[in-house]
């Protein structure tokens, strides 16, 4: 059974087509709806259609663009336009994309239902001509495919140095490359902001730089390839050196396009970095390492640039005199549990390094991950809880930040807002044990108790168990005793006619006239005469 996709972004309209059509008898089964072109085309790849029937106008993609980027996934997909505007270029381009239909709105039934049963036929026809040469060729291609892939994870992740000093015919051999002797260079492409936070935001960008990178790049450069890592488009590149000023201009012509595109999405910024160029692979590491460093740099100097040259090596920010300064400041604030002073120490620490004179935007991003690393350490060392993922939370949010200021902000909002959460634990734990001895009085003042008793049910020492309690509650253990014996003593005076002997006894005193004394001194009355006034 042949599977098709509707996409309109009327839903009636996809009520309509989905009701005008005998499916069963075109042995065929609806197997998705979309409501607009990025939705489209993620469940194009997830249910993979044998057919699609859309809307030529759609939020995300439009039908063309829809058909085309579909196509780079499955050339063997077809494809039904149906459209309300008679223009011809529409149905030009269409053609030319390999539509198999335009057809007008309103929808006719016939024709839609005609056109359907010639796509079903011209379909099985396709599949059972398809030759077992044909098979192996598609397999070929998508393992090459991965093997590049593979090639350039490993120089992202500094894995495997050693292969890169291999001969260019080995790698081309064993990777499916057509690599050439001239220019290697890595670029890379950032979008800054939430562009890349939703899963069908990122595939719509990501198809759109792959569609623009191979128009824009593939006449200028020998080979390319290009993924997402780390919430940056990575890009490998050889060239003939001669082509060096094409090149940039393509690179410049895709940051153009991409920021363009990305229109439609909010909040975003584009950056395009490119490495210094070297002759042979083995050079690449370095190029990527430069690539990283100037993509950093718009932190500083803003987005929106190409960011190209040799970024100057300077010494480790976290080796400077501010940096030791801050980091004895920091384990002082964190040890007195206050996050107010936390963040008033990192929003000094923010305006110290936008002050320092040439700060670069790599000393700013490494500042702000030793701040974390700072928080980590001390946290652990004292055995105080926070998130698991932390810093793998904080690095996808940095990493989103096109600004210094708006990185330390998002650093100061983070920080602050988990040592708020772990400080309160903390306190909660540190409370715990004197919650413990506290309850234990509440429900034992009757016995004869110590505080070594109270202390072990609490599982501290005598000693700390006093001090803390002291601290907890302004009293003393024996005062907060007295003082539960004394209410206690209060209540059933009031409300009991037993006699004072007897309430004695019952709130833990073996003498009545140390008790009477007691409750004198507390009450400010004799057991007897708080009876007559309050009972």
């Amino acid at each position: 059974m042949l599977k098709v996709l509707i996409a309109d972004d009327e839903h009636k309209v996809c009520q309509l087509i989905e009701k005008l059509v005998d499916w069963e008898a075109l042995n065929m089964q609806v197997v998705a709806v979309a409501e607009n072109g990025i939705q489209a085309l993620e469940q194009i790849r997830e249910y993979t259609p044998d057919i699609a029937i859309t809307d030529i106008r759609m939020p995300g993609y439009d039908g063309l663009e829809l058909v085309h980027l579909a196509k780079e996934y499955n050339p063997k997909m077809e494809f039904i336009i149906i459209s309300g505007y008679r223009h011809f270029e529409y149905a030009q381009t269409a053609i030319r994309y390999g539509v198999s239909a335009y057809l007008l709105k309103p929808i006719k039934k016939d024709e839609l239902q005609e056109t359907l049963k010639k796509l079903g036929e011209k379909l099985r026809a396709r599949t059972r001509q398809l030759t077992y040469e044909e098979q192996v060729q598609l397999t070929l291609k998508s393992d090459g495919e991965v093997l590049r892939r593979v090639f350039l994870s490993d120089i992202l992740s500094r894995r495997n140095k050693a292969r890169l000093q291999e001969p260019l015919e080995k790698l081309n051999q064993e990777f499916h490359y057509g690599f050439q002797p001239g220019d290697f260079c890595m670029a890379i492409l950032k979008i800054d902001g939430h562009g890349l936070d939703d899963g069908r935001q990122r595939q719509f960008l990501e198809d759109k730089v792959k569609s623009a990178a191979a128009r824009l790049l593939t006449d200028c450069v020998w080979e390319q390839e290009m993924t997402l890592h780390a919430g940056s488009f990575c890009f490998l590149l050889n060239f003939d050196r001669e082509e060096k000023a094409r090149v940039r201009r393509g690179l410049k012509a895709l940051m153009d396009e991409i920021r363009v595109q990305g229109s439609i999405l909010q909040d975003i910024a584009v950056t395009m970095s490119v490495g210094t160029a070297c002759g042979e692979p083995s050079g690449l590491w370095a190029s990527l390492r430069n690539a990283r460093m100037l993509i950093e740099e718009r932190l500083i100097a803003g987005t929106g640039k190409l960011m190209e040259g040799e970024f100057p090596a300077g010494s480790s920010f976290a080796d400077s005199d501010l940096f030791a300064d801050f980091n004895v400041r920091m384990f002082q604030v964190l040890e007195t549990l206050d996050p107010f002073q936390v963040r008033e120490l990192m929003v000094q620490l923010k305006s110290q390094m936008l002050a320092a004179r040439g700060i670069t935007g790599h000393d700013i991003l490494q500042m702000t991950r030793e701040v974390c690393n700072l928080y980590l350490f001390f946290m652990k060392n004292n055995r105080i809880q926070v998130e698991e993922d932390f810093l793998e939370q904080y690095n996808t949010g940095a990493d989103n930040c096109g600004s210094a200021a708006e990185l330390f902000d998002y650093m100061i909002r983070t920080l602050t807002r988990s040592f708020e959460k772990a400080a309160r634990l903390k306190r909660q734990d540190e409370n715990r044990p004197i919650r413990v001895a506290r309850k234990y009085v509440e429900e034992h003042y009757g016995e004869m108790l110590t505080l070594e008793q109270v202390s072990a049910v609490a599982e501290l020492s005598p000693a700390y168990l006093s001090t803390q309690f002291k601290k907890s509650t302004g009293m003393t253990f024996l005062e907060y005793l007295s003082r539960v014996r004394m209410e206690e003593a209060k209540k059933l005076l009031k409300g009991t006619s037993r006699t004072v002997a007897d309430i004695c006894g019952q709130v833990g005193y073996s003498d009545v006239r140390y008790f009477t004394k007691s409750f004198t001194k507390y009450a400010g009355l004799k057991p007897n005469e708080y009876r007559k006034l309050y009972s």
